[in-house]
């Protein structure tokens, strides 16, 4: 969850390297944030609780150093408990990604044998720990034995980076969470996300599992974590550029993103067929396919499931990321997983991948970061190419899974061009809830709806998953209550909820549920609800009308715009950042 960035350089000064690349790691936790550099034989550190400001000071400068923004797992958020944390010596800093599950254990231990602690947190003691391990060693191959047999030593999903102001050096090693190294003529970088290096690095490299990375001026060695033998760096040129880091225009990152995806389901259609294609085949061959995906992306997996069970006429099976090991016993190696995730660095979506593997599964991946830790898991990866989201939420890389999957459907069952026709469809749907006519009507809406408390959604068949995706937009962006509902459950508890005034969307496409969802529709009304009807068609329950395009079975790619679009407008209205919502971080690496 937690941002990481650090360089290492001969000559060339860090500048405002380590408060910019934070900058751009926000997304990944904005509870607290901090610096540490080496310089005049000490190491200096800037930490406080908050997000990074224009106000802050710059650092002094130094060719070593440190950042680090965090998404708090143990302890408050306060200044003491941002990273980085210094050892009693001095001589260490520690960065920190992940939880490690057995720190009680590992403290305790260091407060019986001296060790002062200066804050709440699990990740302190590595730097301690690191210390102890060390002893009076000067060398850099001490503090890499160091690193090997404290990491030993921490269970969970973990990342972290010792600076030593002795050596010179940055160590850094990591099960799970993502670390990426950068190089470039001005010196060393390794982050947790190469967007942090852009404009900064020429070629980057994917840190693995059981890798310790040695960083020096002008020099990045890989030792094996297990044995200490050196290993091979697989450098890859550095494709993210500053177009893909920018608002260009926008005022935040959420609206540029929704207002992205058109471009993103053209580059689907006239880029992507052959992977969709390669996709298609192995859902095919195999003999049981399961969907996996957490939040926003286990919706794009629900949908997926009711796209090849009406198009395809094909049984897939949906599971939700940190529930699959629970439901892994029936899988066999003519299986087939597909993992759904934006970042491709989702823990829980990996631990199922890693369950699947184990018994023999082959893994295909839906994933928008090309070289992240699930991307280079699967056996197969088709690639989303939806650029970068920035934005906490997910917007443009979920109509763009929904997309493959019902592209992979059609090819599935040998109507891909009708497949394209519908996708086609919904890029003119999309823009025309864009234009500024329907936005001004979304925005409308949402000045009726900003004061309340409460907001429940429903759908039926492929407007179910939509339901509870829009939920979570409206809810995590705008902190309203909000709930999605299959239509039919209204009756068995859940319009015991409704009261006067509550609004209520209701997803209406002319389909099948046409009928049965506006009976129910209009059993909420007739109990004091605001009825909001997204449809193609107007019609005497709605209370107000959100007209959307008739696309067919791409309606879950459309329906979703004007839920994206309402939650960005309440949290505007109850002056909420969009893009960073409390508690919240865009990649979660933790369980």
């Amino acid at each position: 969850m937690c941002g990481i960035i650090g360089f290492v350089g001969s000559e060339r000064p860090l500048g405002g390297m380590l408060l910019e690349g934070l900058r751009r790691l926000e997304y990944r936790g904005y509870d607290s944030w901090g610096v540490a550099v080496g310089q005049n034989g000490s190491i200096k550190v800037a930490k406080k609780a908050g997000r990074i400001i224009a106000t802050d000071p710059e650092l002094p400068e130094a060719t070593i150093g440190f950042g680090h923004t965090r998404w708090a797992t143990h302890g408050g958020v306060t200044d003491q408990n941002a990273h980085p944390h210094v050892d009693c010596t001095g001589r260490f800093a520690v960065i920190h990604n992940g939880i490690i599950e057995n720190f009680r254990k590992l403290r305790q231990h260091l407060l019986d044998s001296g060790h002062e602690f200066q804050s709440e947190t699990d990740s302190e003691v590595i730097a301690h720990l690191i210390e102890q391990a060390v002893g009076d060693n000067q060398d850099v191959d001490a503090v890499v034995a160091a690193v090997r047999s404290v990491f030993e030593q921490m269970r969970g999903l973990n990342a972290f980076i010792v600076l030593d102001n002795h050596t010179r050096h940055l160590f850094a090693v990591k099960n799970v969470s993502p670390l990426v190294l950068g190089r470039s003529d001005g010196g060393s970088h390794i982050a947790s996300d190469a967007l942090a290096l852009v404009d900064h690095v020429d070629q980057i490299h994917f840190v693995e599992d059981g890798q310790v990375a040695v960083i020096g001026p002008g020099k990045i060695q890989l030792v094996n974590q297990e044995t200490g033998d050196p290993e091979t760096l697989d450098w890859r040129p550095m494709t993210l550029t500053a177009v893909d880091t920018g608002l260009h225009g926008y005022p935040h990152f959420m609206i540029k993103e929704i207002s992205e995806q058109p471009e993103v389901i053209r580059r689907i259609v006239t880029d992507e067929i052959e992977p969709v294609r390669g996709l298609a085949e192995l859902i095919r061959a195999s003999y049981g396919t399961f969907l996996v995906g957490s939040g926003t992306s286990s919706y794009a997996a629900l949908s997926g499931s009711y796209l090849f069970s009406r198009i395809a006429r094909r049984h897939v099976n949906f599971t939700v990321g940190s529930e699959f090991k629970y439901q892994e016993h029936f899988l066999t190696d003519k299986s087939l997983v597909v993992a759904l995730s934006q970042s491709g660095e989702t823990a829980d979506v990996i631990e199922a991948v890693m369950a699947a593997q184990e018994r023999g599964a082959k893994i295909a991946a839906l994933v928008n970061v090309p070289g992240s830790t699930l991307d280079r898991m699967a056996d197969y990866s088709v690639h989303l190419n939806a650029g970068p989201e920035q934005c906490v939420l997910s917007t443009k890389a979920y109509v763009a899974k929904v997309a493959v999957l019902l592209l992979a459907a059609h090819i599935l069952n040998g109507s891909e061009h009708a497949g394209r026709e519908i996708l086609w469809q919904s890029v003119d749907g999309i823009e025309q809830l864009l234009s500024p006519i329907a936005s001004d009507h979304i925005r409308a809406v949402a000045a009726q709806i900003v004061d309340q408390d409460h907001c429940y959604i429903i759908g039926r068949g492929l407007s179910y998953p939509t339901a509870l995706e829009s939920a979570l937009k409206i809810k995590e962006v705008s902190y309203i209550h909000a709930e999605g509902f299959a239509g039919g459950e209204l009756k068995h508890g859940v319009i015991a909820l409704i009261d006067k005034g509550t609004p209520a969307i209701v997803f209406s496409p002319l389909d099948e549920t046409r009928d049965d969802i506006l009976s129910g529709a209009m059993e909420m009304k007739s109990r004091g609800a605001v009825i909001i009807g997204v449809s193609p068609e107007n019609d005497e329950v709605f209370d107000i009308h959100v007209p959307v395009a008739d696309v067919g079975d791409g309606s879950p790619i459309v329906n979703v715009v004007p839920a994206q679009l309402l939650g960005y407008q309440l949290a505007l209205m109850r002056d909420l950042d969009p893009d960073k919502p409390r508690n919240l971080a865009k990649s979660v690496t933790v369980k």
